[in-house]
């Protein structure tokens, strides 16, 4: 019987070995050619510019390795991490481009986590590059609406120089957020861990505005610079004290609870000092969504309600109760201001309606796709701005990925057996209805400290309703 001639077995071993050695060399001169240039680059680069391009490869690597250590540094740099902005990319001065682009850190964070995110799908095939979630739909619309848009406004010249451009890129990156913790938020533990990183970082912002206080001025966010913008910071509190709060009146351990409405008494001291009126707008609203809510004690949370309302006026910082009656009582000026019934509303609230009231009668110069984003003056009120920038698609795309953001958290929330998942839901819902308020004066939607933060915890919700159904209930 024939039999084909195979090789020895110790000559493939020895192949095996000098195949692998020859990968291992080149690796090995590959990694040290790599670190020579490195060296070289960074030996004709002033130092902060070395020490960032260190920084931006150490968090690639940590990125490519460790995605869920990547997003504990993007939660800790939301709001404590410098930002600087760049002007004079087109506009004129009543325009928002005349404000510049606003850069922080995380920006590049997100670039480099995007990169790396990029490299480990082409390693790891089975990943997937986006998880399939019900707002996958509605934010495509939504971008698509605002690129169409901001491209037909720079055609037409509504939209000057490339401020339009990058502001679109600020949208997209709100929902890089957002995939980022849906993609890589799989269980219960990272619910936790992300949460506490949240709560932390809440709790250093809200030390760092307190020690404001003293100044006499509004606070505001840790690193805005000289002109710091107290409704930002009243945003973002306002929708994280929901958070913590949906949390406080779910979790069954009594120390977690009272470790919870500690936090959001720290928190509700600079919130009140922000005097930001669209916060305070906000605040009651938040509490009507966590009362219908919460039906096991409804009855006390209203009882609750009346007796901190009675209490807030008493004990309410006069700060804040003479800012609250300034819209009404401003007093005698020369400038035009908006009478509602036989009240005068103050200046800064009657030029806010009356930029309102021409925004919607210009809209109708270009009503489908608006004059483009950062295509019209600027407005600091979100709808307005929305329906005059992007026309009425894009106000119709906008307030779809809102309800579907709220149908997603009301499902999780009514379907969830953990108490952890059932308030982070409920918190998102309250959350979310004291934001829609907030951006009756302000700009909320699109402010990098508050968008950030609430499309992270959306992620992070629907990645619980994209669970197996056992890891929905409470450990045991």
């Amino acid at each position: 019987m024939l039999t084909t001639p195979t090789a020895p077995r110790h000559r493939t071993r020895t192949r095996t070995r000098d195949f692998t050695y020859q990968s291992h060399t080149t690796f090995f001169l590959v990694i040290t050619v790599f670190c020579l240039a490195l060296a070289t680059a960074l030996a004709r680069t002033p130092f902060l510019m070395s020490i960032g391009l260190v920084a931006g490869i150490v968090i690639f690597i940590v990125c490519l390795v460790n995605t869920e250590a990547s997003i504990y540094v993007l939660i800790f740099s939301m709001l404590l991490s410098p930002e600087f902005i760049i002007g004079g990319l087109g506009g004129s001065s009543a325009t928002t481009a005349s404000r510049g682009v606003t850069l922080r850190t995380e920006d590049l964070l997100l670039v480099v986590l995007i990169f790396a995110w990029l490299v480990r799908m082409a390693v790891h095939k089975d990943l997937g590059l986006v998880r399939d979630t019900p707002l996958n739909r509605p934010i495509a619309y939504y971008v698509t609406v605002c690129v169409f848009a901001t491209g037909a406004g720079l055609i037409l010249g509504y939209v000057s120089g490339m401020t339009g451009f990058f502001f679109v890129l600020k949208y997209i990156e709100y929902f890089v957020v957002y995939f980022v913790a849906a993609n890589y938020t799989s269980q219960r533990s990272q619910v936790k861990r992300y949460l506490v990183a949240m709560m932390l970082t809440a709790l250093v912002v809200s030390i760092m505005a307190m020690a404001q206080i003293p100044s006499g001025e509004r606070v505001s966010a840790p690193f805005e610079g000289e002109n710091g913008e107290p409704n930002t910071l009243g945003g973002y509190l306002l929708f994280m004290g929901a958070v913590v709060a949906g949390l406080a009146m779910n979790l069954p351990q009594a120390h977690h609870r009272w470790l919870l409405i500690g936090l959001i008494v720290v928190m509700l001291i600079p919130f009140l000092f922000t005097l930001s009126r669209s916060s305070y707008l906000g605040l009651p609203l938040v509490y009507l969504a966590l009362v219908f809510l919460y039906k096991k004690r409804r009855l006390l949370m209203i009882g609750l309600m009346a007796l901190l309302a009675v209490v807030g006026a008493i004990m309410m910082p006069q700060v804040v109760v003479d800012r609250i009656s300034y819209t009404f009582n401003q007093g005698d000026t020369q400038q035009a201001r908006v009478r509602v019934g036989a009240v005068k509303l103050d200046t800064s609230t009657s030029e806010r309606v009356m930029s309102w009231q021409n925004a919607l009668s210009d809209v109708a110069k270009s009503p489908v796709f608006g004059f483009g984003v950062t295509g019209y003056g600027f407005l600091d009120a979100q709808y307005p701005r929305v329906m005059v920038e992007t026309g009425i698609l894009g106000l119709v795309t906008f307030f779809l990925l809102v309800y579907t953001a709220f149908k997603v958290c009301m499902q999780v929330f009514r379907n969830a057996g953990d108490p952890l998942y059932r308030g982070l839901a409920m918190g998102t819902v309250a959350g979310l209805v004291g934001l829609m308020a907030h951006g009756v004066g302000s700009n909320t939607f699109i402010i990098v400290r508050i968008m950030e933060p609430f499309w992270l915890v959306v992620g992070i919700v629907v990645s619980i309703s994209k669970m197996d159904p056992g890891e929905q209930v409470a450990p045991a």
